[in-house]
């Protein structure tokens, strides 16, 4: 009996070493102070292949979005994205105003062939 539970320990003491080496991708948003960009930061990428990602917001026009993805090198471990909050043409921007209820939705596709799902909001 003392063995089982000597051996228990040893397994339940290992579990957090366990979880801790399976992190998987993680991704963050950030508004800038004028609301105008966002950025999406993505990391410990090391065992992924590819990024896609939607980000859907409310304006005061009503509800807006974007989609956006990349592939990355072997060993990249973190990657940034500055993404306007509006629409540009013929280098005029216009921004969306009322910006609220940001939303990111990322799919790593990982090197391995499975994917992990990220999501983060902001109000």
């Amino acid at each position: 009996m003392r063995f089982i539970l000597s051996l228990l320990t040893l397994v339940l003491a290992a579990l957090p070493a366990v979880a801790l080496a399976q992190a998987g991708p993680t991704a963050s948003i950030s508004l800038t102070k004028d609301r105008r960009f966002v950025y999406l930061n993505f990391s410990d990428l090391t065992n992924v292949s590819k990024v896609n990602y939607t980000l859907v917001y409310d304006s005061n026009r009503g509800q807006k979005g974007l989609e956006g993805g990349f592939k990355l090198k072997p060993r990249t471990r973190r990657s940034s994205r500055r993404q306007i909050l509006g629409t540009c043409s013929s280098g005029r921007c216009v921004y969306h105003q009322g910006i609220k209820n940001v939303q990111l939705d990322a799919t790593f596709t990982l090197r391995s062939g499975g994917t992990a799902n990220v999501t983060k909001a902001l109000p």
